[in-house]
């Protein structure tokens, strides 16, 4: 069994957070702990929602994640434990554009004329 991982809370309504996983070609849940096939056949997508208003974090698949970031073979688990990771670690990512954007005034809305 994997170190357990304490998922942050939704950042926009302080909900908790829920997590989700599907067969990559039916759309079916399915469960963290079924097993891969022998031949690592399958594929999985998986996310984390809020349970209180519904924002959701970023879409993970197995498909993608071995594609782009070659990463391989993993289980349900993996996939999920990826799609936390990357759950808890959004708010941050874009942080130094919202930072520039604040600077030239972007951040307001309506906008000021240019």
């Amino acid at each position: 069994m994997t170190d357990q991982i304490k998922m942050a809370p939704c950042p926009f309504c302080e909900g908790p957070p829920c997590t989700d996983a599907r067969d990559f070609v039916t759309g079916v849940q399915v469960a963290l702990d079924r097993p891969q096939t022998e031949g690592f056949d399958e594929a999985y997508v998986a996310h984390v929602w809020c349970h209180d208003c519904g924002a959701q974090g970023p879409s993970m698949d197995s498909c993608s994640l071995s594609t782009f970031e070659h990463i391989h073979d993993l289980t349900v688990a993996e996939v999920m434990r990826i799609a936390v990771e990357r759950w808890n670690d959004r708010n941050a990512k874009a942080r130094n554009c919202y930072d520039a954007g604040e600077a030239e005034g972007l951040n307001m809305f309506p906008r000021s004329a240019a």
